[in-house]
């Protein structure tokens, strides 16, 4: 199933007998169209623009991610959330602005932290509806923070790997 097909599927709800491993391909799709699409937004020059460009593309992503699971959310139910995430997303979100101020390897560093944000919320919310929304604040942080890092030096690393000569 290609990404535009999950995305309207998702956005149908049509998940309902959906085995495990099709919900968890569904996730997956949306996780990392949204994160492709995080790191494009991240790459424009303006500092701070993508701050506010990022949020609904990460309310529109556990909007879909519930869904899969069978959960119907309002975006304040959404917001709520994230600010589980609260200091980690916008600590992350202005690191990503201010390295802009350094033209091509800011730009570069910024589209790896945003991937890395993105898809880190999209594993946490995943695991959140997986387990019927059961995870502590404390389980939701750590998630987030071990997949975070984990992208990110994937994508810094692929990054150095395609620059070096």
């Amino acid at each position: 199933m290609g990404t535009f097909e999950t995305v309207a599927r998702v956005m149908h709800g049509h998940f309902d007998d959906a085995t495990d491993s099709e919900k968890l391909a569904a996730v997956r799709d949306v996780t990392v169209a949204s994160s492709v699409a995080a790191a494009a937004i991240a790459v424009q020059p303006v500092p701070f623009l993508d701050v506010a460009l990022l949020a609904p593309i990460h309310i529109a992503m556990v909007q879909a991610i519930g869904r899969v699971h069978g959960y119907k959310l309002d975006t304040k139910s959404v917001v709520e959330m994230l600010a589980t995430f609260g200091g980690s997303i916008v600590t992350r979100g202005v690191l990503g602005s201010v390295v802009k101020v350094i033209p091509v390897f800011g730009w570069a560093a910024s589209a790896s932290m945003a991937y890395a944000m993105t898809y880190a919320i999209g594993e946490a919310s995943h695991a959140y509806f997986a387990c019927g929304r059961g995870l502590s604040s404390s389980e939701l942080q750590r998630l987030f923070r071990s997949v975070y890092e984990a992208k990110r030096a994937e994508k810094e690393g692929a990054g150095a790997a395609k620059a070096d000569p």
